[in-house]
């Protein structure tokens, strides 16, 4: 199932195609002006050395010390001016956000960006810490808030920025929208000549399985399998598939990825067993399940049992069905399964253990049809040759309505049967006689 970059790049283009143009427009609309360059200010030698300090024992992870510094720093604020004082805040969001103190970091920006004269690069940077710390403690009007800021100040926003917009926008459900960013993102990759990432990928299949639009989601798995071979994708898009109806390529997909060693899960191999033997393919489920149990990631247990004979079945491997069905029905006392029993060695021509076992099934647990019972155990005792036992039960079944019509009917058939066996034995012995006169 490893597809080519070349359907790759066609399944992106469909996605990027003219389906997907009026939902990016919103997004590309209202590109900001890059304003003019304006002279800004700069870190005096004696604050610079003190900042210096402070970095220092933030790269060595001493935040007790480079928040001892800065909050000296802090106490000479009044003479900063404002890209110092800009410096300052910025470092200390720094080190709370290392101390995983989100809130004093985000007041920290907070305060970056309330300096006057504040320099493009600072306050685009802070804008977009911000717009992320925002995100982290799920505040997801304040991210989106945050970033429309951001992007009305950036000239040349990244795919990145795009789909981190989108992720805001996913987690208030407001899928529409997240998709118009990502749709986007994707846009701005392209013309990049960058290759799409996976998490962009990943939350544009979620969307689409949102918007309940399938058939989108299985082109965006199918890219994903392209570009990022994994189990998950595998199986989700042959559980996509499954939602669209097309078992077909459900089970191609699946059957693609038992292949490749990455299908393990026993319910995952049992639902691939399962669409085997739908597209009336019992041979692999067959296969599936005997290396499933070899290898001891199947259990052995009633319901795996039953579905492994039933493969085995279609499949018209009786002689490999009678020890299954044996251990099944020993397993479980079931009368059904004391049934399948007996018809699997009927199909054998196992007469006697047929018989064996519809006995069995008249006995067991949860007999649901006890007269049809009877009728086979009666076929397999004539067949064995027992026919006095062949008559009296289906004697018995003549009692059913049901029944009663075929029960007599074969009561005539063993009646014959009898007395043409009492003739030929009879037949000797006149001969015998007529000899000795």
């Amino acid at each position: 199932m490893r597809m080519r970059i070349a359907t790759v790049a066609v399944m992106l283009a469909v996605l990027l195609g003219p389906g997907a143009a009026g939902q990016a427009r919103a997004a590309e609309k209202d590109k900001p002006v890059k304003p003019p360059t304006k002279q800004t200010q700069t870190l005096r030698a004696d604050t610079y050395k003190k900042l210096e300090v402070v970095q220092q024992a933030f790269d060595a992870k001493d935040y007790a010390g480079a928040l001892a510094g800065l909050d000296a720093l802090k106490a000479t604020e009044a003479k900063l001016n404002d890209y110092e004082r800009a410096t300052l805040y910025n470092l200390y969001a720094a080190v709370y956000y290392a101390q995983d103190d989100t809130q004093k970091a985000i007041a920290a920006y907070g305060t970056v960006l309330q300096q006057p004269g504040l320099p493009e690069g600072l306050r685009d940077s802070t804008l977009f810490a911000l717009a992320q710390l925002y995100f982290v403690i799920e505040q997801y009007d304040q991210a989106v808030t945050t970033l429309k800021q951001w992007f009305a100040v950036v000239p040349e926003p990244s795919a990145d920025a795009y789909v981190l917009l989108a992720q805001a926008y996913y987690q208030q459900q407001k899928y529409a929208e997240a998709e118009a960013q990502i749709i986007q993102g994707l846009r701005i990759a392209k013309a990049r000549q960058q290759q799409p990432k996976e998490n962009w990928l990943a939350l544009l299949r979620a969307v689409y399985y949102e918007l309940g639009q399938y058939d989108r989601s299985a082109k965006v798995l199918e890219i994903l399998i392209g570009l990022y071979p994994k189990e998950s994708y595998y199986l989700q898009l042959s559980g996509m598939y499954g939602l669209l109806g097309n078992q077909k390529a459900q089970l191609a997909t699946l059957h693609a990825a038992y292949q490749a060693g990455m299908v393990s899960k026993e319910s995952e191999l049992l639902n691939l067993a399962r669409l085997y033997l739908v597209e009336e393919a019992p041979y692999p489920a067959v296969q599936l399940l005997t290396q499933g149990f070899k290898d001891q990631q199947l259990q052995v247990n009633e319901q795996n049992l039953m579905l492994y004979a039933q493969a085995l079945s279609f499949a018209k491997e009786y002689e490999r069905q009678v020890p299954v069905l044996s251990k099944l029905a020993q397993m479980t006392g079931q009368s059904r399964h004391y049934l399948y029993l007996g018809q699997a060695q009927s199909e054998l021509g196992q007469w006697a253990a047929a018989a064996a076992s519809f006995r069995g099934a008249l006995d067991g647990k949860g007999v649901e049809d006890a007269d049809s019972v009877r009728m086979q155990l009666g076929t397999a005792l004539f067949n064995a040759g027992r026919l006095q036992e062949a008559r009296r039960m289906f004697a018995a079944a003549a009692a059913s309505e049901k029944y009663a019509e075929a029960a007599a009917n074969w009561m005539k058939f063993v009646a014959a049967e009898i007395e043409r066996q009492r003739a030929f034995s009879a037949a000797p012995q006149a001969d015998a006689a007529l000899l000795a006169q």
